[in-house]
């Protein structure tokens, strides 16, 4: 499954890459993040939960899911970030990639973005409107989380 999307954020280009690079700041902005611990130098795991709410509104439980996954920094060049994950959730492989351009813009910088997901077996058993559904809720909540860190001050 493919997502993009851009948006602006008043902090210049060099400030926003220097904070997505940093997994601990980036930590910070992880929506439902349970733990997190750095594992090298350009690499982390993450456990967080997945909202299912539009499920238990149906089934009357199943209202969230854990994932445990491992990521890493790739290199990509000087004006972006890419980070691609692997891991589980409810014991299926899952496989997340995001990439982000940063560019220059009057106001601070633009941030074009785009996420492929390869959900396996959890895709399939909920369905391709309901992960759907999920997946933009956890962007919703990634992106907002990420242009109020990226709209304060220096950290």
């Amino acid at each position: 499954m493919r997502f993009s999307g851009s948006m602006q954020v008043p902090a210049t280009p060099s400030e926003t890459l220097r904070r997505l690079r940093d997994p601990v700041w980036l930590s910070r902005i992880l929506p439902n993040l349970s733990s997190f611990e750095v594992t090298g130098e350009r690499e982390f795991k993450a456990v967080f939960y997945l909202d299912l709410e539009e499920i238990a509104k149906v089934t009357g439980y199943l209202s969230r899911i854990r994932a445990n996954m491992h990521f890493r920094y790739e290199d990509t060049g000087e004006d972006s970030v890419k980070v691609v994950g692997s891991g589980k959730v409810v014991g299926a492989r899952i496989a997340l990639s995001i990439l982000v351009k940063v560019a220059p813009s009057v106001n601070g910088s633009v941030l074009d973005w785009e996420a492929d997901t390869d959900l396996g077996i959890i895709q399939r058993l909920l369905g391709q409107e309901i992960t759907r559904r999920v997946a933009n809720r956890q962007i919703e909540l990634l992106t907002s989380r990420l242009r109020e860190e990226l709209s304060t001050g220096i950290n």
